[in-house]
Formats: structure tokens, sequence, C-alpha cells
């Protein structure tokens, strides 16, 4: 998976100075946290997510056989994962 927008320690650094020389607050924290998972949050929603065909369903349920709903869920999920890099 790819994240484009996702800063590094060090771009963190040059955007944000104070963290070089370690004058940092809770609130500075937080606030830093905040914008972190609001980027993220953007980054997902504006991903374009792949489904499953019906197609892609029975090959997984060929591949099932009796092997319970637990590994139905672990077929399905290694798919998607395939399907979403």
């Amino acid at each position: 998976m790819k994240y484009e927008n996702i800063k590094d320690f060090y771009e963190r650094c040059e955007t944000h100075p104070d963290h070089q020389t370690g004058m940092i607050s809770y609130r500075m924290i937080e606030r830093r946290l905040q914008e972190e998972i609001e980027e993220l949050r953007q980054y997902i929603e504006q991903r374009d997510w792949q489904t499953l065909d019906d197609a892609e369903y029975q090959e997984i349920l060929a591949k099932l056989g009796d092997g319970g709903l637990l590994a139905f869920y672990i077929l399905v999920e290694a798919k998607l994962r395939e399907k979403n890099i």
C-alpha cells in the first residue's frame, strides 16, 4: 500500500521545527496527531476501493470446501488485500 502523502520523521521536523529542539508540549502532540488522523481519513475516503465480483466469490467458495466460515473470511480478506494494494 502506498502512502504518498504521509510524512516521515524528517519531513515532520521540517514542517514543525519545534520537534527538532525537543520543545514539544502535550498539546502540540495532541494537535499533530489530530492532523495526521485527518490526513489518513482523507486518504482513505479518496481511495477507490476494489470489491469482489460474483465470480471471485465463487472461486473462493470452490477453494473453501469444508473449511468453514473462518476460512471463508481469511480467503476473502486475502483476495481484497491483493486487489487493493
